[in-house]
Parts: C-alpha cells; structure tokens; sequence
C-alpha cells in the first residue's frame, strides 16, 4: 500500500504535492474498481477458452447461476477495498494535508492559532503535540520579540527625532533615487506638491507618494537637467555640489527648487545613488509684492495732495515777490516739512525694499521658458498688462530670478503709466555660446533715454554690507549687462540684457567644502525600482500593491448595478501606508435596493451631491499607477471597472492579484475562503466590515499575510503568483 501511495502522490515539488486530494480520492477508487473487475473478468474469459466444447455447452446453460457470484463477489471485495481507502483518505491522507498547512500558519502569519484535532486518533495525538509546540513556540516568540523590541529602542527613537525634524522644517523635503522614485517626504513637501482632488480630470494634478514617481507631480526636464549638473560637478571633483531651479506646479504655484545628491557607501567609486529636493513656495512672497505694491500707489496719490501743496505754496510765492518775511514764514514751514517728510518716508520705504529683495535674492539655474510664465503672470496680474513673450527652447540661465522678475515688473509698472505705450514685449534668446539676451521692448512707443536709465540705476537690493545695488549692478555682478538702444537721440524702444548661461557656473552654487555630517535613513528599498515590464521578476515582497473593494447597488454589473463607495489602500516593499488611502463615495444615479442597503448600511440619502463614477475612476487611475491591483473576489470588482471603460476612456491595464484566488493557493484543503473567514484564521479583526475602505484595509492585511505562505510553496515573484491563481478551482468565476 505505502508503494502504491508514492506512486499515487508523486513530490516532484512542494506546490504540487498533494493538490486536489480529493480528485486523486476518486482516480483511486476507479482505480480499484478497474482491477478487481478486470480481474475478475479476466479471469472468466480465461476460464471459458480452456474447457472443452461439451464443457462450454453445460457452462452455457447454467451461466445466470454462476455469473452473478463472482460479480457479486468483486463488488464486495470492490465496497470493502473501497471503505478502506476511504477511511486512508479522510482520516489520515486529507488531515494529515490540512495539520501541515495549519501548522504552517502558525509558523508564519499567526503563532496565536491553535489547531483544531480531527482525523484518526494517530493524527489526534499528533495534533496535540503540535499544539504543544506552538505554545513553546510563542513562547520563545514572544521573548525573541521583547529582545528585538528593546535592541531597535534607540533605533525607533532616533526616527521619531527624525520624523519630528521633518515635520518641523519650514521647507518641503522630497528624496528620490535615480529613477525619480520618491523614497521620503513630509508633510510640508505633500502640501506644496499634492494637488488637490478636483472633478476635472484636465485640471487635477499628480499624486504624492511613497514609490511613486516625482515626475507625476514635478516636471521631468528640469529635474533630469538639475540631475545631469550634479553629474558634472561630481566628476569635475567637487565634494559638496548643488543645483537649483525654479519651476510652477498646480498651475499656479512657484517653487524655488535645491538639488543635493546623496552618494551610495557601498559603491567604490563616488556615484550619485538618489537626491535630495528642497522646496520653498515663492507664491507668497510674490503675492506679498502685489500687496506692497497697491499700498506704494496708494501711498503716491497720497503723496500727489501733499506736493500739490508744496506747489501751491511755490506758485503763491512766485507770483508775490513783494511778500514780507512774515507773510513768507508760512509757506516756508509748509514747503520744509511737507519735503522733509517725504524724503523721510521715501529713503525708508527705499531701504525696506532693498533689504526685503536682498532676504530673496539666490542666484539659481531657472529655464527661461519657467522664467518667461512667472514674468508675465505677475505682470498681468499686478499691472492688466498683457506681455508679447517668447523664449528659446532648451534655454537654461544663471541668475537671481526674483530680483529680476521684481525689476522687470517694476519697470512695466512705470511704462503703465505713460499713455499710448501700446505693446509689451519680453524676448529670451542665445546670443553665444555662454550667453543669452533678454529683450525687454516697447515698439509703439518712445520713451526717454533718461527715464530708463533711472530704472535701470535706481536701487534694486543690498548686498550683505548694506550697500544699495541697482539693477545693473546685479547684472553685473552676475556676468552680465544691460544695454538701452538709442534712438531718435535720447529716445529708445528697448531694452537689451545679456545674461549667463549655464554654461558659465564652473563651480557649485554653495561655497565648497566638506559637506555636514548627517544621518540618512531609510525605513525601505527603491533605489532599484524596475519599470512595469518587469513586475513579473519582482518578488512579492518589493512590489507596490492597491488593495481596493467596492462596495454596489446589486451584484450583477452587467445588468446595470453600479458602484456606491471605493476603498483603496497602497503598501509599497511590505508597508502598509495608511496615510495613502481613498475613501470616497458615489453616487449611482439609480436606486439602491434596501436588501443591498441591508448589507453594506449606506444610506442613500447620503449618496445625494456624490461625484458620479466617471469623475471618480479618473483619480483612482492615478492612484494605482504603476502598482499591482489587488482585490478579494477581484473578478467582481474589475467588471464594474472594466464596464465604465466606454464612457470614461480609463483602462485599468494593471497585473491583478486576487487574494480569494491566493487564499486556495496556500491552503487547498481548507473548505472556506472567504473574506471573514480567512481573516479569523490570520487572527486579524475587520473594523468596517462592508465598508470600501474596511474591506480594502483588511484585504491589505491579508495579502501581507499570504505573502510568506506563498513563499513556502515556492511561490515568490509575481509571474508565480498569477500562474498559481489560475489554477485554482475559483478562477473561472465571472460576472
């Protein structure tokens, strides 16, 4: 018997031994039957060619006498044979397969799991026994635990001093590997870079998160260009090297960017193994100008009633020459302190301005395309001037943006107020090979060659002695200069700046020098991460999960059932992020039956006012980008998504993991699959049961818990995972 077993089970692998007993239980039996009745047969056949021919005629004639006792024989023995293998199978076989997966669990995902004895009393002793074992086991556990717990106590201390840093710091902290993969961020770079939830799909922005690709909320040149000058710098021999940009996200906000790299240990040569971004929102700052501005022409008309006086007294004194000294004294007093208070509160306001654009003033690589839209919003917005603009592609400068931004503003404030200046125009284009032109011109309108030149000289900054710089001068200072075009003797139509390019930054934008020391953790691993077409290699343990439910009016999609609430959750390399979710609900537009409102208890009332599905699929599109779907009973929720692809145009292409499907894949003998039972057996307790979010968070849960199961079986990338799903009795379910 114990050789007709191995042959009957072959163990040419661990996933394949013992899968689907009970098929094997009835291929044994008809087996058996097969033989007793083959031989049985064989035997009378045999039987009647060696009797003689008179023997055959007296056998024929009493043949319903005898046939039914051998037959009647074989179908005893056939019942007898049969019953033991019966009792082999359900009392020792099929136990024996369900304590090896038990006990499995309770080695990986739930050492509290206590099994449950059945089988023959052999197995009942074994089970017992084992039980024994798991509470030496948790046992040792526990302590094990306790031990681990206090050795990484400094540890976690030291990431709580981390997280509370970064959630301190007034800028936003954004680290990425070379692939653009985000590593770690805080809240303030979440707050600068997240995009808000909008209805349109048009407007609505990237999505911040763990895994996720920077590109989906910054765009891809400038960072790859930032990227491409710390190379440089790092193989010209620079130890500390940075670069900076400005760009515009959420179409409106602008950031002031500072790249640092960070440099793998284990590598022998010096290569850049991630980055670090800062980011400062200039939207303030830029709205702050506007404010001071409207007060500064508030302030002039203010200021044209007390010249009006001082001119009044001027003219009054001009035209009496005759006046006597009493009858002067008051003009006088009037003239005197009316000029003395303005020039007072002039060379203050001067001075506030020149500080306040000094605390701004960095010099940094900006793309004059990025600089060319902050430069004619703020003119438009400040002045209602519309400028004429165009900029050369690719084009990179080195300057101090906001001062030149503040200048050009200031000046397009001044031509505002002269009548018939017809257009703006701003042009930015190479004029050599470490050189740019920015063209700033009027060609409607003359003005005086002495009114630019104040502009040009008035003061702009100071420098950190306190020295007022103006506007040339800061050109100057970086490499460049400005030029008046002369025309018509003191008129012009333009002005001409030349700027530097990047090419002219030999050295980095900070001082050199050692670079401070300062730790750098990493609570996971994507300086690695592959594109999508190579999900299929990936272990199950680095991948990038969404687990999601849904909850509907009904349970036929194709019968016009929709969804009312989505539930979605990331785990990115074994993590469940619970600060990355969706919970939103939505609104049908159609009936929710009661006895489907009996099930999930959402009232329809609140349903009411809710997005419709066509604006909801679009962000969850962009949530689950890049990851691996993940569902329970995934065949119902992917048909609801798949149905809406007509009228919304969104294709949900993403490899999917069913974790009903997953669940027979690590325990094939266990009778019960669903969501509520397979959460009891991992020891994890549902809150919100037939909820979106509950369900999808308890999904999570029970993926991270299969995961090592699947392991034991050999089963460890995804290409695994899928090709073992499709096996599994329940894969051919569809809706």
């Amino acid at each position: 018997m114990a050789f007709m077993l191995s042959h009957l089970f072959p163990k040419p692998d661990r996933a394949h031994f013992a899968m689907k007993p009970k098929h094997k239980y009835w291929i044994f039996l008809l087996a058996i039957a097969n033989v007793i009745f083959g031989v049985i047969v064989a035997s009378l056949i045999g039987t009647w060619f060696t009797l003689a021919p008179e023997e055959q005629a007296f056998v024929r004639g009493i043949l319903d006498k005898i046939l039914p006792f051998p037959l009647l024989g074989a179908l005893i023995l056939f019942t007898a044979i049969g019953g033991l293998v019966s009792m082999l199978f359900f009392y020792y076989i099929i136990p024996t397969l369900q304590l090896a997966e038990k006990t499995r669990l309770i080695t990986t995902v739930n050492p509290d799991y206590r099994i449950y004895p059945r089988g023959a009393s052999e197995l009942v002793y074994l089970t017992e026994v084992i039980n024994d074992w798991a509470d030496t086991f948790q046992k040792l556990k526990t302590e094990v635990d306790v031990k681990i717990a206090a050795a990484h106590s400094d540890l976690d201390e030291e990431r709580k001093r981390l997280a509370a840093l970064m959630s301190e710091l007034p800028s936003g902290v954004v680290v990425c590997n070379t692939d653009g993969r985000i590593l770690l961020y805080n809240a303030q770079a979440q707050k600068l870079l997240q995009a808000p939830e909008r209805t349109n799909e048009e407007e609505a922005g990237g999505l911040l998160g763990l895994g996720r690709s920077l590109f989906g909320v910054l765009s891809r040149n400038p960072v790859a260009h930032a990227l491409d000058l710390l190379q440089q710098s790092v193989e010209r021999g620079e130890t500390a090297p940075t670069a900076g940009f400005m760009t515009t996200v959420r179409g409106g906000t602008y950031l002031r960017i500072h790249m640092a790299p960070v440099f793998s240990e284990r590598q022998k040569r010096k290569e850049i193994s991630s980055f670090v971004l800062t980011l400062e929102d200039m939207t303030p700052q830029i709205e702050a100008d506007t404010r001071r501005d409207t007060l500064i022409q508030s302030l002039t008309s203010d200021f044209q009633s007390a010249l009006g006086d001082i001119r009044s007294a001027i003219s009054a004194i001009l035209a009496k020459p005759d006046l006597l000294p009493e009858q002067l004294e008051p003009y006088r007093r009037t003239i005197d302190q009316a000029s003395s208070s303005l020039l007072q509160q002039l060379g203050e306001a001067r001075k506030n301005y020149a500080r306040h654009l000094q605390d701004l003033s960095k010099v940094e690589y900006v793309l004059a395309e990025n600089l060319l839209e902050v430069l004619h919003k703020n003119i438009r917005e400040r002045f209602a001037i519309e400028v004429e603009r165009h900029a050369e592609e690719g084009l990179w400068l080195r300057l101090d943006s906001y001062s030149l931004v503040q200048a050009v503003s200031h000046l397009a404030g001044l031509l505002k107020t002269q009548k018939h200046m017809g257009a703006f125009r701003i042009l930015f284009e190479r004029s050599g090979p470490q050189t740019a032109s920015m063209t700033i011109g009027w060609p409607d309108f003359c003005l005086d060659h002495g009114f630019i030149s104040d502009w040009v000289r008035s003061p702009l900054v100071s420098d950190p002695q306190g020295k007022l710089l103006s506007f040339s001068d800061v050109v100057e200072r970086h490499g460049g200069r400005v030029e008046i075009e002369k025309a018509g003797g003191p008129a012009c139509h333009e002005v001409r700046i030349d700027l530097p390019t990047e090419a002219q930054a030999e050295h980095s934008l900070l001082p050199d020098g050692k670079p401070e020391s300062r730790p750098v953790y990493y609570e996971f691993d994507l300086f690695h991460q592959p594109g999508i077409e190579e999900l299929g290699s990936m272990p199950l343990r680095r991948l990038t999960y969404v687990v999601f439910d849904t909850e509907t009016t009904g349970l036929n999609p194709a019968q016009g059932d929709e969804i009312i609430q989505l539930g979605a959750v990331r785990i990115v390399n074994g993590r469940l992020l619970q600060g990355e979710t969706i919970d939103q609900l939505v609104d049908p537009r159609r009936p929710v039956p009661p006895e489907s409102v009996a099930i999930h208890g959402i009232d329809p009332a609140l349903l009411a006012g809710q997005p419709a599905i066509e604006e909801v699929l679009p962000h969850f599109h962009r949530f689950a980008e890049g990851a691996v779907l993940v569902a329970h009973n995934a065949a119902f929720d992917m048909r609801f998504l798949q149905l809406k692809r007509k009228i919304t145009g969104i294709s949900f292409d993403n490899p999917v993991l069913d974790t009903l499907l997953l669940s027979t894949v690590a325990h094939p003998h266990h009778e019960h699959h669903g969501l509520d039972h397979i959460a009891e057996l991992m020891n994890l307790q549902i809150v919100g049961r037939h909820t979106a979010l509950g369900d999808a968070l308890v999904t999570a849960e029970i993926l991270l818990r299969l995961i090592p199961l699947l392991e034991a079986k050999g089963i460890t990338t995804l290409e695994q995972a899928i090709s073992a799903s499709a096996k599994s009795r329940f894969a051919k379910l569809s809706y």
